[in-house]
């Protein structure tokens, strides 16, 4: 038997080769993509779980203003009229900072809908008796957005509590 010389067919195993290896990496990197996507998406789910619960509790807190006490802090001294409305103000507060967050509203957007807020007295006392609560609470977050939004929410403030 004869032997059969494969020095010709070198470079086409070499193409073969690289054109595996691109493949293979782009698919790779395909997953890895998707596998990003998709834990993005399981926080939005988490994060979306809990605003609503939030959510919730409020509206029972606000439905039975016998159960704002069982939130903490010392009894409040408003009339239970003026405690729903800062319950109520929580929640739309709490909508500006998850639209933002899920970046359904840009920096402009929410300033806007921040200074319409604190336009109101209820926002305005909403934001004086949250404020520091809110601070905590980010801060703890340790993220640059969430940051944001702080400052973003104190230049609203300043703003609109200058227009009244």
């Amino acid at each position: 038997m004869r032997k059969q010389k494969t020095e010709g067919h070198q470079p086409v195993d070499k193409i073969s080769t690289i054109a595996s290896l691109i493949i293979s990496t782009v698919s790779l990197a395909a997953v890895a993509a998707a596998l990003r996507f998709q834990s993005r998406q399981m926080k939005i789910a988490q994060d979306e779980s809990m605003r609503a619960q939030h959510r919730e509790l409020i509206a029972m807190s606000i439905n039975d203003i016998s159960l704002s006490q069982c939130w903490g802090g010392s009894a409040s001294q408003e009339s239970s009229e003026r405690e729903r409305q800062l319950m109520f103000a929580n929640l739309i507060f709490s909508w500006y900072y998850s639209s933002f967050i899920t970046e359904d509203a840009n920096e402009a957007q929410l300033e806007l809908n921040l200074r319409t807020f604190f336009s109101g007295d209820v926002g305005r006392q909403y934001w004086d008796q949250g404020r520091s609560g809110w601070a905590g609470l980010l801060e703890a977050a340790e993220s640059k957005k969430k940051a944001r939004f702080l400052a973003i929410a104190d230049r609203a403030y300043e703003s609109a509590a200058m227009s009244s």
